[in-house]
C-alpha cells in the first residue's frame, strides 16, 4: 500500500477584482500518481506518467535502448493522479465554479472531494466543468482517474459494429492497435518514425475559477481576418465573443492598436455576439511569407464598459490558392498559392510533435527550430495530422517568422468510426481548434487528414469490394459533412482554403465527388519526385 502525502499546499489566489472572481492555479510539483500501488510518485504538472516517473528516478529515459517496448506496461493499466490544496474563506464565499482543463491526456474520470465533476475523451478539446459549491470544502482533494488508453481504444474498437481498418501498425513498429477509436496524438500508439509510448497525463494549463453570479463574464472566442473588400478598399474583421450571463445591454470598444483605427458600439449581448469589423487598408502593412517581405503583425484589443476583456495578435494578408486550367488541349490545373497577389514558390517541409512527451517541448525549443526553418530559407511547414494541434506559442512565433502552416486536422493513415457519438466529438474538436487558431495569419490552408483519401481511393486496407461504397460514404460523412462544415461553420470568408486530404487533387477531387481516381495525379498541381533530385 502506498501512504498518501498528508501535507496540503495553500495556493496562490489570482484576484480579478475585489468582488468579481478568482483563480486557483492547480499545475506544480505537489501532484502524485500511482500505477494500481506498484508505482507511486510526486511529480510535476503539466507531466505524464512516464516523466513524472523519470523525474522520480523510478524509470529510466523513454528513448534509451528499447525503453518504448520495456516500459510498455506503464499505458496497459489505469492511473490515478492526486492534488491536495486548499481554499480561502474569501474563495468560498463566491457563487459561481468552474474547473478549467486546457489539455488532458486523454480519457478520465474527474473528481473533487466526492463529487464526479466530469469526464474526458479528447485530448483536443479543452474542458470547463461545473463545480457546485457543495463540493468545496476549505480542504480538498482533486483526483483524476485515467484509462489505459490501449485498453479504450480495444474497447472502443469491439463495441463498435464494423471494422475499421487498420487494426493495428506494421508488426516492426512495435506499436497498439485501434488509434483510431480514441482522440489522441495518432502517432503515439507508434509510426515508421515514432516509438508507441502513448503518454497518459495532463499535458496543458489546469486551474480552478470562481465568480459571483452578479459579475459579468465575457470571454474573447475568436479573431479571424475574413476577407479583404477591394470594392470599399477595407479588410473584414470577425470578433466572436460569448457569457454565460443571461441578456444584457453593454458598451464595447474594438481598438486596433497603433493605428488609428477604433469601433465603439452598444450591443445586447445574448451569450454570443459576432462583431464584423471593416477596418480601412490605409491602417496597415500587409503580412508576408519569410523572403517575401516584412510580417507586421497588430494587436486587436477588445474592452467593454472600460476593461480588456482580451485581445489577439493579427496579421493581414490575402490567400488564395490557384488551382486554373491550363486551357481545353492540356489536361489539369494548376495548383500553388498567391499571397497578396503575388504568386509564391514554396519551399517546405513537414512538422512533427518534436518530443514524444509534450511537456519537454520549452517555448525556446520551438523558438530554435522554426528559426532554423527560417534560416534555411522555408516558407511553409504542414503541420501533420498524424501529431497533435500544436500550442500557442507555435503558431505565434510562425506568424513572426512568416512561416506559413499548411495545418492537417488529426486524422492519419486510417479509416475512421463515423457513428453519430465520435462525429459530435469530432465537431466540438474543430470548433475549439478553429476558434482558437483562426487569428494566426500563419494559417494558410485547413486540409481535412494526412492521406485518407488515398488510402480509400487505392484500398490499401483491402476492403471487400462490395464495401467500398459504404467506406467512401464513411469518409465523405467525416471530412466534407463533418470536418468540411464545421470549418466553414467559424473560419468565414474567402481568406483560408480548405482541401478535405493530404495529398489531394483540389478541384478535381471536390468533381470526384472528394475521392480522386489518384489523389497523386501529377497533371493536378506540379509533382517532383523526390527521388529524381538525388
Amino acid at each position: 500500500m502506498y501512504q498518501q502525502l498528508s501535507s496540503t499546499f495553500l495556493l496562490f489566489l489570482l484576484f480579478f477584482g475585489s468582488s468579481s472572481g478568482a483563480i486557483v492555479p492547480l499545475t506544480g510539483n505537489d501532484w502524485t500518481i500511482n500505477n494500481n500501488e506498484s508505482y507511486f510518485a510526486q511529480g510535476r504538472i503539466p507531466g505524464t506518467i512516464h516523466t513524472i516517473l523519470l523525474a522520480a528516478n523510478q524509470i529510466t529515459e523513454p528513448y534509451w535502448g528499447y525503453n518504448d517496448v520495456n516500459l510498455r506496461n506503464l499505458i496497459h493499466t489505469p492511473w490515478t493522479f492526486r492534488k491536495n490544496f486548499s481554499l480561502t474563506e474569501d474563495f468560498l464565499t463566491l457563487t459561481r465554479y468552474t474547473l478549467h482543463f486546457d489539455q488532458i491526456d486523454t480519457v478520465a474520470n474527474i473528481r473533487l472531494n466526492e463529487c464526479l465533476i466530469g469526464q474526458t475523451n479528447s485530448m483536443f478539446i479543452a474542458y470547463i466543468f461545473n463545480v457546485m459549491k457543495t463540493c468545496l470544502q476549505p480542504n480538498n482533494e482533486l483526483r483524476i482517474d485515467f484509462e489505459s488508453p490501449v485498453v479504450y481504444a480495444l474497447n472502443q474498437a469491439q463495441a463498435y459494429n464494423d471494422s475499421v481498418p487498420p487494426d493495428c501498425p506494421p508488426d516492426m513498429q512495435y506499436g497498439e492497435c485501434h488509434v483510431q477509436f480514441i482522440r489522441k496524438e495518432p502517432c503515439s500508439f507508434s509510426w515508421d518514425w515514432a516509438p508507441a509510448f502513448a503518454p497518459i497525463g495532463i499535458t496543458g494549463n489546469l486551474y480552478l475559477e470562481a465568480t459571483n453570479n452578479a459579475t459579468i463574464s465575457i470571454q474573447l472566442e475568436s479573431v479571424n481576418v475574413a476577407s479583404y473588400q477591394t470594392s470599399i478598399n477595407q479588410w473584414q474583421v470577425d470578433v466572436l465573443l460569448s457569457s454565460i450571463n443571461d441578456p444584457f445591454m453593454s458598451q464595447f470598444k474594438f481598438v486596433l492598436e497603433n493605428t488609428s483605427f477604433t469601433f465603439q458600439s452598444n450591443v445586447t449581448f445574448n451569450h454570443n455576439i459576432s462583431v464584423s469589423l471593416l477596418i480601412p487598408n490605409e491602417n496597415i502593412q500587409l503580412w508576408w511569407p519569410n523572403g517575401y517581405g516584412d510580417q507586421p503583425l497588430y494587436t486587436l484589443s477588445v474592452y467593454n464598459q472600460g476593461q480588456l476583456v482580451g485581445s489577439r495578435l493579427i496579421g493581414f494578408r490575402v490567400v488564395e490558392l490557384a488551382q486554373h486550367s491550363y486551357g481545353s488541349t492540356i489536361n489539369g490545373t494548376s495548383f500553388y498559392f498567391v499571397i497578396n497577389g503575388h504568386p509564391i514558390y514554396i519551399k517546405g517541409s513537414n512538422w512533427v510533435p518534436p518530443d514524444a512527451f509534450q511537456e519537454r517541448v520549452t517555448d525556446e525549443r520551438l523558438e530554435r527550430l522554426l528559426r532554423s526553418t527560417q534560416l534555411a530559407n522555408m516558407n511553409m511547414l504542414r503541420v501533420w495530422g498524424g501529431g497533435i494541434y500544436e500550442r500557442d506559442s507555435f503558431y505565434e512565433i510562425a506568424d513572426r517568422l512568416g512561416i506559413m502552416l499548411w495545418h492537417d486536422f488529426m486524422f492519419a493513415c486510417s479509416l475512421y468510426p463515423v457513428d453519430e457519438l465520435f462525429l459530435t466529438n469530432i465537431h466540438q474538436e474543430v470548433i475549439y481548434q478553429v476558434k482558437r487558431l483562426q487569428s494566426h495569419a500563419s494559417i494558410v490552408l485547413w486540409s481535412g487528414n494526412n492521406e485518407n483519401e488515398q488510402a480509400v481511393a487505392q484500398n490499401w486496407y483491402r476492403v471487400p469490394t462490395e464495401k467500398i461504397p459504404k467506406t467512401k460514404d464513411d469518409y465523405r460523412k467525416l471530412y466534407v459533412n463533418t470536418v468540411m462544415n464545421s470549418v466553414k461553420e467559424v473560419d468565414k470568408g474567402n481568406n483560408r482554403p480548405f482541401i478535405t486530404s493530404s495529398p489531394s487533387n483540389g478541384l478535381e477531387s471536390i468533381s470526384e465527388d472528394y475521392i480522386a481516381t489518384n489523389p497523386q495525379d501529377p497533371l493536378y498541381g506540379k509533382f517532383i519526385d523526390m527521388r529524381s533530385c538525388m
